[in-house]
């Protein structure tokens, strides 16, 4: 009887660090990204910042490829959604970044439509800052889009559930870009 106590008491204790080991978090910092329940300070974004993309896949409906890892791309202007309706000017093969709110938790996220010039070299969500570690924190959906041909291109997007159909009330933003 003894032994199968002792048995039962290893097997506790055994299953106990194993729970452990498995509930434990590794966090990784990244860029401007703090750990622990200390704030977080918003990256500032120079003129034409520069950008290390590691292992990002390309969210194209034309094609899929993957950015190698540890490549530079000058991200050029930040464009949010309070720039919808507006126009800028890139040289061909220049870069700008779209930065949208987001809270895909609540199944909402942004849906983006890419005139054929333009294309997407990353697709990344920041979740927010969350000192608690709450579920259903907004963040910050960031695409770095490079002009790839000459002309009026355009970005659409639309704020919406995937699942559900388009009624018109939806936020939608729209962005010219004239590429010399």
């Amino acid at each position: 009887m003894k032994k199968v106590l002792k048995a039962i008491a290893m097997l506790l204790v055994v299953a106990a660090v194993v729970f452990a080991a498995g509930c434990a978090e590794k966090t990784e910092t990244i860029g401007n990204e703090t750990q622990g329940d200390s704030e977080q300070v918003p990256p500032t974004t120079p003129e034409t910042p520069v950008e290390t993309i590691e292992n990002v896949t390309e969210n194209n409906t034309a094609e899929n490829n993957t950015t190698q890892a540890n490549e530079t791309v000058e991200t050029g202007p930040v464009v949010t959604e309070a720039d919808s309706g507006k126009t800028i000017s890139l040289k061909n093969g220049e870069n700008f970044t779209l930065n949208f709110t987001e809270n895909p938790s609540t199944g909402y996220s942004w849906e983006l439509n890419l005139s054929e010039g333009l294309s997407i070299l990353s697709d990344e969500y920041i979740e927010g800052p969350n000192p608690q570690h709450m579920e259903g924190v907004p963040g910050t959906h960031s695409w770095i889009i490079e002009a790839i041909a000459p002309g009026s291109q355009q970005v659409n997007g639309i704020y919406k559930r995937p699942w559900e159909n388009t009624t018109g009330t939806e936020e939608n933003f729209t962005l010219n870009v004239e590429v010399v």
